[in-house]
């Protein structure tokens, strides 16, 4: 599914000829001396430029940043979604003002989700028992094992493909900057003379042995000495770390008797057939009737987890048919092999199925066209989608509560010829009702068009989702295409990209587009197909359809409606047998 789109070459002749012969304080004073006068990248300005040649790969064709914090598929050069993230945090140090060089170094910057990035803050890694804060199958931050931590409350661990990356950047950082005035009241890895403390050793050379040096950190290794003209020593010798904390701390190291890393790939993670790509190595579908889901993957063993069970032998996922349309099954998948004599497993894949109702319309599968000035704006004809501005995210049916006072994010959507295509399961529609005055009142819903609740801005930066409550609005098209609605108290909808969320805010954020619902697409069967006649005996009453149990009226929209008491107008019956238009 995903290429590595970078290289890696041979150490250069003599780089570590400093380090041969030495043990202890002397080896980690020479490995720091190697970084001695290495170009500076200015921070933020150069960094995405330098991350473009040290964090992208290709997935299905197109370049998407290299996020260890997350499977989010972010395409370059696009990249207002993520933060450049410190591995090490820089608040232990000072930051910028405790060391310039450390602070921009990209050893240990990342491009990195920015929901995990704030969630990570500066916790300190770490095995986690409990994912409390987060668990975005990439990284955990939660409750620490017995022993770890340092006395912090919160570590983050990340996928076991990336614990010897994290490992290495650590090791790293506490060799090249360990003279730094590290601050006491985050003491949680380190001591007093800036060295690890021995339980997060323990950690990282673990981390260290358990994911071997792979293809992509070495060329990544590359791709930095390039720009700031010295290595990580720890990619290249990854024993060093031994040799300076471990059971080896007393011993001489000597390169005629170590060996330089080789790369030790993992296989590459399963994929799931006919189903649709929602990150990376994440995947959702639908089904109703019975199915099976072939699991492609390389050579090895391939293990399966059904609802979260423990892992097993498979080949493929088999589903009965669906009970109801709120059935869902979730899906986990990885191939374990041998590799250099240590079996390695490949990242894990994992599916989300969830039932689809044929006789219910699902706007997830519509097709929505963005609203722009060319038009005059119609808030009446939704339903409407709302992304935000630049990155398009759409905005969840989730929040809008007391605790938590504002519309969570539902992710990225799916775009074909310019048109939104798939929605998440959990995306928000929206229509517009109006009340007086040319204001409108906001109403959430999700994607079988059900109500959630009215927007009610109740203070600012705060609002919930109230059943009969809500606070009116004005709705308009900008010239550069973004919508605003501003309500009558307490700011307007914006986007706020650092802690993605979308909520009503007096200062400015990020603003947000309207997209406009324009056909099902196949969001249940028979829309495209109708027929003119009426063959099953449907009775019509005045403005009554008269159907039986298994028969839905929808409206134009794509609404199921009662089939009492309706307007004039053409209406589509689905039957089990077929569908077709009834006008009254």
């Amino acid at each position: 599914m995903c290429a590595c789109a970078l290289a890696f070459a041979d150490i250069p002749d003599g780089y570590y000829q400093s380090l041969d012969g030495k043990q202890g304080a002397q080896l980690k004073q020479a490995v720091r001396q190697l970084a001695d006068g290495h170009s500076v990248i200015t921070y933020s300005t150069k960094t995405w430029p330098a991350f473009e040649k040290t964090d992208v790969r290709t997935i299905r064709g197109k370049q998407v940043w290299w996020d260890m914090y997350s499977n989010n598929i972010v395409y370059l050069p696009e990249h207002a979604a993520l933060n450049i993230e410190h591995s090490v945090a820089n608040s232990w140090w000072g930051g910028k003002k405790g060391s310039t060089e450390a602070y921009a170094d990209l050893f240990h910057l990342n491009p990195s989700d920015q929901n995990a990035n704030n969630k990570k803050g500066n916790n300190p890694p770490g095995d986690v028992t409990d994912p409390r804060i987060l668990n975005n199958g990439i990284l955990k931050i939660g409750t620490p094992a017995d022993g770890q931590g340092g006395g912090a409350s919160s570590v983050f661990e990340p996928a076991d493909e990336y614990k010897g990356d994290f490992a290495r950047a650590y090791f790293y950082v506490f060799s090249t900057y360990d003279n730094l005035s590290w601050k006491s009241e985050y003491a949680y890895v380190y001591q007093d003379n800036g060295d690890l403390q021995p339980w997060a050793v323990e950690l990282l050379l673990r981390w260290n042995s358990l994911d071997p040096v792979d293809s992509k950190e070495m060329a990544r290794n590359e791709a930095v000495f390039d720009l700031q003209n010295n290595r990580n020593p720890f990619i290249d010798y990854p024993q060093l770390a031994d040799y300076i904390w471990g059971q080896k701390a007393s011993s001489v190291f000597s390169l005629s008797d170590e060996s330089p890393s080789q790369p030790a790939d993992r296989p590459a993670p399963p994929e799931f057939d006919d189903v649709r790509l929602t990150g990376v190595n994440t995947y959702a579908g639908r089904w109703w009737d019975g199915t099976e889901i072939p699991v492609a993957h390389s050579d090895g063993n391939l293990f399966i987890s059904i609802d979260g069970a423990p892992y097993a032998p498979g080949d493929k996922i088999t589903l009965d048919p669906a009970a109801d349309a709120d059935e869902s099954h979730s899906f986990a998948a990885y191939t374990e092999a041998d590799v250099n004599g240590a079996t390695l497993r490949s990242p894990i894949a994992r599916l989300t199925m969830t039932a689809r109702d044929p006789l219910i319309a699902d706007y997830s599968a519509a097709r929505w066209q963005c609203v722009t000035k060319a038009e005059p704006l119609n808030l009446s004809e939704g339903p409407f989608i709302i992304l935000a501005a630049p990155t398009l995210q759409i905005m969840s049916t989730e929040g809008g509560t007391a605790s938590n006072a504002f519309m969570e994010c539902a992710g990225f959507v799916e775009f074909d010829d310019e048109r939104v295509v798939e929605l998440p399961i959990d995306a928000a529609l929206v229509r517009f009702e109006p009340v007086s005055n040319g204001k409108y009142r906001l109403i959430v819903r999700d994607i079988y068009d059900r109500f959630i609740g009215s927007w009610n801005a109740t203070a600012k930066n705060k609002m919930k989702l109230e059943q009969t409550a809500y606070t009116p609005g004005i709705g308009a098209i900008a010239d550069d295409g973004t919508f605003s609605f501003t309500f009558d108290q307490f700011g307007s909808l914006q986007y706020n990209a650092s802690q993605p969320r979308f909520l009503n805010y007096e200062t400015n954020q990020k603003p947000v587009y309207l997209y406009r619902f324009k056909d099902l697409n196949g969001g249940w069967s028979g829309i495209d197909s109708v027929y003119s006649d009426s063959e099953w005996g449907v009775g019509i009453d005045g403005n009554n359809i008269i159907v039986d149990s298994e028969t839905r009226v929808f409206d134009l929209s794509g609404r199921m409606v009662n089939g009492n008491h309706l307007p004039k107008g053409v209406y589509i019956v689905v039957s089990p047998k077929g569908s077709y238009k009834v006008a009254l």
